[in-house]
C-alpha cells in the first residue's frame, strides 16, 4: 500500500497502510457494534458508502509551524501522533492535493531561508503560527492563508513569500493569499487583522448543481465528492413535503439541498457570520424557498407556526446538547434525519430519544479514508 514519508509520525492519518476495503469493513463493524451494545434497533441498515476518492481527497488543510525534534529546523506540517509538540510533514502526503504539497514545500524553504521562528505557544514566543490551504474540488481554485505573530516589521518578508507563491506551477489556480497578524496566546488559527496579499479573500466550489463562496472560516465538508454522496443519502431519506427544518444549518448547504424536496425550509443557525454566508449562497443559487433565522434552535422553533414533516440535525462532534434533547422529546417531530460525524455521541443521543422515536434506517459514509473517522446518517420516525 502507498504510504508517505511522514506516515506513523504525523497525526493526519492512522490507517494509510491498510487495505481500503478492510478500512471500510472495520468502520462498519465499529458502528454496528456500537448500536448493538447500546440496544439501538435499526429497521433497515443500508450499508457503508466508500469515498469516491481515497487519496488526495481533502479540500482543506490547516498546518502548524514547528520542528520535528528539539532544536531542529523549521517545519510546516501536522502535530505528531505521539508528541503533540512535534510537527511532521511529508512532501508526498497522500491525503492532501498535490498543489498543497507544493505550496507547503515552497513555503518551508522560503521561511527557512529567511530565518523566521515558529510560534512556541508554551513560551508565547516566535513569529510563524499556522498556514491554511483550501481548494475547490470542482473549480480547482485555491485560497492560502498565513497566520503570524503581530510583528509589522516582517510584513515585507511575507509579501515576498506571497509573490513567490503566485509564480508556482500548480494544477489549480491561486485565487487569494491572505495574511493575519495576532498576539493571542491561543493555539487556534487566528484570523484577526487580516490583509489580502493577492487576489481575493474567498474561492468557489460546488456541491452537485449548487455553487458556494468559501472563505477561510467557512464550514465546508472536507471531502467534497464524499459530501455529495452524504447529502444525496439525506435527500433520499426525505419524501417531498411542505415544511422542513434544518436545525444546525451553518452556511446553508443542507438547507439549500432540502429546498429541492420541501416547499419551505426553515434554516436555523446561531452564528451570525454563517447566516450571512447562507443567505448569500441562497441568493447566488436563486433559491427563494429557504428562510434563514439567526437564533438558538429552541427559541427559533417556538416562533415558527408551521410544523415540519422533516427535521434535519447535523450537530458538532459532541452531539446534541441536553437542552436540545429535551426540546426534541417535547416537540415530538414526525421525522428526524440525524447526520453525525461521531458515532459515539450519536448513539448516546439515540438512547435518549428511543422512547419516542424508532430508527428506521442507518447509513454509514466514509468521508475520511485512512483515518478512524466516519459519518453516519439516521432516519428516525415518531412511534
Amino acid at each position: 500500500m502507498d504510504v508517505c514519508s511522514a506516515f506513523n509520525k504525523c497525526g493526519g492519518c492512522q490507517t494509510l497502510g491498510t487495505n481500503y476495503q478492510l478500512q471500510l469493513e472495520t468502520k462498519e463493524k465499529t458502528v454496528l457494534q456500537l448500536f448493538e451494545q447500546n440496544n439501538i434497533t435499526v429497521e433497515k441498515y443500508d450499508g457503508i458508502t466508500p469515498s469516491p476518492d481515497i487519496y488526495h481527497y481533502r479540500n482543506k488543510m490547516e498546518y502548524s509551524f514547528g520542528n520535528e525534534y528539539k532544536d531542529g529546523p523549521l517545519n510546516i506540517g501536522l502535530k505528531g501522533r505521539k508528541r503533540l509538540i512535534d510537527v511532521y510533514y511529508g512532501p508526498d502526503c497522500m491525503i492532501a492535493p498535490q498543489d498543497f504539497n507544493t505550496i507547503v514545500s515552497c513555503s518551508r524553504e522560503f521561511f527557512l531561508s529567511e530565518n523566521l521562528t515558529f510560534r512556541n505557544f508554551l513560551r508565547h514566543q516566535g513569529y510563524l503560527r499556522h498556514l491554511s490551504v483550501r481548494q475547490g474540488t470542482h473549480t480547482h481554485e485555491l485560497l492560502v492563508h498565513l497566520s503570524t505573530d503581530k510583528d509589522y516589521e516582517k510584513d515585507h518578508i511575507v509579501d515576498r513569500w506571497a509573490q513567490l507563491l503566485t509564480g508556482l506551477k500548480l494544477e489549480g489556480t491561486i485565487k487569494g493569499i491572505l495574511h493575519s497578524r495576532s498576539d493571542t496566546r491561543s493555539n487556534m488559527f487566528a484570523v484577526e487583522n487580516t490583509r489580502t496579499l493577492y487576489g481575493q479573500d474567498l474561492f468557489h466550489d460546488k456541491i452537485g448543481d449548487l455553487s458556494f463562496k468559501i472563505s477561510t472560516g467557512s464550514f465546508f465538508q472536507t471531502n467534497t465528492r464524499a459530501a455529495e454522496k452524504l447529502y444525496g443519502i439525506v435527500l433520499d431519506k426525505m419524501e417531498e413535503c411542505t415544511i422542513a427544518y434544518d436545525l444546525y444549518s451553518g452556511t446553508g448547504t443542507i438547507s439549500l439541498l432540502l429546498s429541492k424536496k420541501a416547499k419551505k425550509v426553515y434554516s436555523i443557525e446561531i452564528v451570525p457570520q454563517a447566516v450571512i454566508a447562507a443567505k448569500q449562497n441562497a441568493l447566488d443559487n436563486n433559491i427563494q424557498n429557504v428562510e434563514f433565522i439567526c437564533s438558538d434552535v429552541k427559541d427559533a422553533v417556538e416562533n415558527i407556526k408551521e410544523k415540519p414533516q422533516y427535521v434535519v440535525l447535523d450537530p458538532p462532534r459532541a452531539g446534541l446538547h441536553p437542552d436540545v434533547i429535551r426540546f426534541l422529546q417535547r416537540k415530538k417531530f414526525q421525522n428526524i434525519i440525524y447526520v453525525s460525524c461521531n458515532p459515539q455521541s450519536l448513539v448516546q443521543n439515540l438512547k435518549d430519544l428511543n422512547e419516542l422515536y424508532q430508527v428506521k434506517t442507518l447509513n454509514i459514509v466514509d468521508m475520511f479514508p485512512h483515518t478512524e473517522h466516519v459519518e453516519t446518517v439516521v432516519l428516525m420516525s415518531r412511534l
